[in-house]
């Protein structure tokens, strides 16, 4: 049974790995996609004001 154990325990760290990963990255993207948001908003501005 000990054996069995930390197989899991071994199974659940490395999913919990791969979950945090994952997390990361798709804050990442969402960090990402707000600041092409703001410059796309910011160089609008720039365009209509040099008209």
């Amino acid at each position: 049974m000990d054996n069995l154990e930390r197989q899991t325990t071994e199974k659940e760290e490395i999913i919990s790995k791969i979950y945090d990963e994952i997390e990361r990255e798709k804050e990442e993207k969402f960090v990402n996609l707000l600041v092409e948001i703001i410059v796309s908003i910011t160089l609008i501005q720039v365009y209509e004001k040099s008209d």
